[in-house]
């Protein structure tokens, strides 16, 4: 009767042993997946930042573009007032700077 409630004891334990490592198993397999999914998921964001900051690159050009243009515009139409306007902010930027030392 002591080789049967050993016998027993080894195969209950042989089942337990075998059902953690089969949750184990489970786990692992659970983070990889979760794993893949979170770098998949990582590149699709990171693949639409991208798209918009070039958006925004091609946008922020297109006004710069266009505001030297219409500035360019303005100087040709207004010769003298575009040569105050630079007088006045070189000696406002001269004021500055001087009062900084």
């Amino acid at each position: 009767m002591a080789t049967t409630t050993k016998s027993t004891t080894q195969a209950k334990a042989h089942e337990k042993v075998d059902s953690v490592a089969e949750a184990a198993h489970k786990g692992v397999d659970g983070a990889a997946e979760m794993k893949e999914h979170s770098q998949e998921r990582i590149e699709e964001v990171a693949h639409q930042i991208s798209e918009q900051a070039h958006k925004i690159a091609d946008t922020a050009k297109n006004q710069s573009e266009k505001i030297s243009s219409a500035v360019g515009e303005y100087a040709k139409e207004h010769p003298v007032k575009t040569i105050g306007i630079a007088f006045l902010a070189g000696a406002l930027a001269a004021s500055f700077l001087c009062k900084r030392k």
